[in-house]
């Protein structure tokens, strides 16, 4: 009977040595997601003021293609006066 009692004691013992383990990894896993949940809420706000960054260098830069355009028209008139 002795016997049954250490057996059983024994696999009560491994049952909780695992589930300390256990634990400890799935809070170890759980640390990490957090961590890779946080890292993509920064990326996605980096990415927004990219993309605003962005739309703000493409507006700039299609006014200045108009600048351009119309200095050229300007350009092209006064030489055509003068010719």
């Amino acid at each position: 009977m002795m016997d049954k009692v250490d057996e059983l004691e024994r696999l009560i013992e491994g049952l909780v040595t695992s589930y300390s383990e256990l634990k400890r990894e799935n809070e170890k896993l759980w640390q990490e997601l957090n961590r890779a949940i946080e890292r993509i809420s920064e990326l996605e706000k980096e990415k927004s003021e990219l993309e605003r960054l962005l739309r703000n260098n493409e507006e700039v830069i299609n006014k200045l293609i108009i600048r351009v355009k119309d200095l050229m028209n300007i350009l092209e008139v006064s030489d055509h006066e003068e010719g």
